[in-house]
């Protein structure tokens, strides 16, 4: 957990579409040009809101990126049901599933290929709240990534004797790195084999 937290939830229904349109659009225009290049003015004309609407719910700038950290990992869980909690498939390779989901996921956006989350990694080193809040952020989504290989060591298609959690980093790795080339080259096919890799990773091994 971090010290930080980003503040809660209107209790209206009215504040909550006040909130939600800020952090939408500081969580867009931050993921389209980073979080330096974007003041509150931005975020205020993007959004349609006041200045006292933005400070009645967010002390400053601060705050607001920390809202939009969860949002951004809101985003990438939402695109990605098969990590849901709670969530188990029938007989067959989840994994590999969920592999080619967020390939499918990317090849259909058309580019320029990015995570949500990850765009801010290189950013929240500014302040230790915001990199302490992006860290859970990403732990959080590891902890998805490791009940979903749990399910596939029960399943037969993941290496029982490994720790779930660390390959679960792994993956994850794999599948940032694989975005962030993929980008640079304007190649999807360089996630398809960061993807590749980080099932076969996971696989039992020979005996």
């Amino acid at each position: 957990m971090t010290t930080d937290q980003a503040p809660t939830v209107p209790p209206t229904d009215r504040g909550r579409r006040t909130r939600e349109a800020i952090v939408d659009a500081a969580a867009g225009l931050m993921e389209a040009r980073g979080i330096g290049a974007t003041g509150l003015g931005d975020v205020l004309r993007v959004s349609g809101t006041g200045k006292s609407q933005l400070y009645h719910y967010f002390r400053g700038k601060r705050e607001l990126v920390l809202a939009v950290i969860d949002r951004q990992l809101e985003k990438v869980l939402a695109a990605q049901p098969a990590l849901g909690e709670g969530v188990g498939g029938g007989p067959g390779d989840e994994v590999r599933a969920w592999a080619s989901s967020i390939y499918e996921l990317q090849r259909d956006g058309g580019g320029p290929f990015a995570c949500p989350l990850g765009v801010l990694s290189g950013q929240v080193d500014a302040d230790p709240g915001w990199r302490e809040h992006q860290a859970a952020a990403f732990a959080q989504w590891e902890r998805r990534i490791a009940a979903l290989l749990v399910r596939g060591q029960r399943e037969g298609s993941v290496d029982p004797s490994r720790d779930a959690g660390e390959m679960a980093v792994a993956v994850l790795a794999a599948l940032q790195g694989g975005l962030m080339l993929a980008r640079v080259h304007r190649d999807l096919h360089v996630l398809a084999l960061a993807l590749d890799a980080a099932v076969d990773h996971v696989r039992p091994r020979p005996g």
